[in-house]
């Protein structure tokens, strides 16, 4: 993953008065945006104070109004130094405690909050130090400590309990805290987490609870296999530590390609991003799944060409095309899209994914951390161990003018790099044209029609 960044160019015969009027203009900006950084950041350690106490209260609904505004702080963006220590501490302790005794809303909340924690939180330096000297025994790290008291709830929650919000936070939350725990040597704990997720997708490899398999529901089902997804971009290391049979992945994949004919586009969308990082980290190939290959490349090219009819439901109906038109030419050509996301809303800074495995990780936090994903990623967390990440080229600052024909210039280069050319662009611009040639020539009418009427009536007629 890169990021790219914007430059412009120089005509080199600015002036000196203005280039440094612009200097100060930008030192002022800047100044400005690391006071609001800085108060942002006080304001969400006061918090932490503040609900490491209110999260153990007595009354439900203080407790609830304690982690909603703990959800809201740490989507806002801590570091892993501001809010380690005893107040993470008492807030995971009472998180816990919501999740196995209290009702469904609290629980869900501090879900919610255990899963943003460990992404504030991180691996954390201990654990860092351990992949650099794996025969060193270190302490554990935040990143396991939070697996070793989540899993045993959220796993248990996943057997027994028929809320789906319940499931889908339980499920987010899993998913989260187990790719943060990436350090996992003998990756058993991340083994554990898949299986307990792939009972959810397959309820017939469940243990039977109340002497039947769960029935999933589509919104969970969807829910299951993206987190199941997110897990598997972290095991690229079971090649190396672990011999991998190809036939517990033949039935995988076998299950998730059924997954594409189901009624929610959700669940076909999820199914199919697993397929292609299944394939990219070459867990599944064509060589040894003929057949199989042939019905996946025949649905997704169905699915990519798929009409929106009267009365189809147009929800994600054109997100699953684009999905599955990459899909299908990955299958054909090998080769992931690349695909980008802004990393700034002012400075056009274009984070790019070239890889499934990327790809999934960027659109899954991004669905996650919803609002606060800008601040995640412009922030020194776990964003920036994740993917690859360039300080000047997100907080570099340029005219508003050159940040546009800098856009522009790399979301060519994108739709290159693609297959698409230069199209989407040179038609909106072949578009404008257009539009401005005809206001011009109505314009150059209505005053034809005016002189001629002048001359036929006179000008008192007016």
């Amino acid at each position: 993953m890169v990021l790219k960044k914007f430059t412009g160019r120089s005509s080199g015969h600015a002036s000196t008065s203005h280039d440094d009027a612009d200097a100060g203009s930008s030192s002022a900006v800047g100044a400005v945006a690391v006071s609001a950084y800085q108060r942002r950041i006080r304001q969400n350690v006061t918090v932490l104070e503040k609900v490491a106490v209110s999260v153990h209260d007595s009354r439900a609904s203080t407790r609830e109004a304690a982690l909603a505004e703990l959800i809201v702080a740490l989507e806002g963006f801590l570091s892993a130094d501001h809010a380690e220590g005893r107040y993470s501490d008492e807030i995971l302790r009472g998180c816990y405690v919501s999740i196995k005794k209290r009702p469904a809303r609290e629980a869900c909340l501090a879900l919610r909050a255990v899963a943003l924690l460990a992404v504030t939180l991180g691996p954390g330096a201990t654990m860092m130090k351990t992949i650099m000297a794996a025969e060193t025994t270190y302490p554990l790290g935040p990143s396991k400590k939070i697996m070793k008291e989540t899993y045993p709830l959220v796993s248990r929650i996943l057997e027994v309990s028929a809320d789906a919000s319940l499931v889908v936070a339980a499920l987010e939350c899993l998913a989260v805290v187990a790719f943060v725990d990436v350090a996992a040597e003998n990756m058993d704990d991340t083994e554990k987490c898949m299986n307990a997720l792939w009972a959810v997708i397959c309820p017939s490899t469940a243990p039977k609870v109340a002497g039947a398999a769960k029935e999933t529901s589509l919104r969970v089902l969807a829910a299951a296999v993206s987190a199941w997804t997110l897990v598997l971009t972290t095991t690229g290391g079971w090649k190396k530590k672990k011999k991998v049979s190809p036939d517990p992945w033949r039935g995988t994949a076998a299950y998730l390609v059924s997954l594409l004919h189901s009624d929610s586009r959700e669940v076909r969308m999820a199914a199919g991003e697993a397929l292609a990082v299944t394939i990219e980290m070459k867990l599944l190939t064509e060589q040894n799944n003929g057949a199989l290959f042939s019905e996946m490349e025949s649905r997704a090219s169905d699915l990519a060409i798929e009409a929106a009819g009267a009365g189809v439901n147009k929800t994600k109906f054109l997100e699953q095309k684009e999905l599955f038109k990459n899909i299908t030419k990955f299958l054909a050509s090998g080769k992931a899209p690349v695909s980008s996301v802004r990393t700034s809303s002012s400075n056009y800074g274009l984070l790019t994914t070239s890889t499934w495995t990327d790809i999934v990780r960027l659109n899954f936090l991004r669905r996650f951390l919803g609002g606060g994903f800008l601040h995640h990623l412009q922030g020194k967390g776990l964003m920036d161990q994740v993917f690859v990440i360039d300080d000047g080229e997100i907080t570099g600052k340029l005219s508003a003018a050159k940040s546009k024909r800098s856009l522009r210039k790399d979301t060519r280069i994108v739709k290159e790099l693609n297959g698409g050319g230069v199209v989407a662009m040179d038609e909106k611009e072949k578009k404008q044209q257009m539009i401005k040639k005809s206001l011009e020539k109505q314009k150059t009418v209505k005053k034809e029609r005016l002189i001629a009427y002048e001359l036929k009536h006179g000008l008192s007629d007016l």
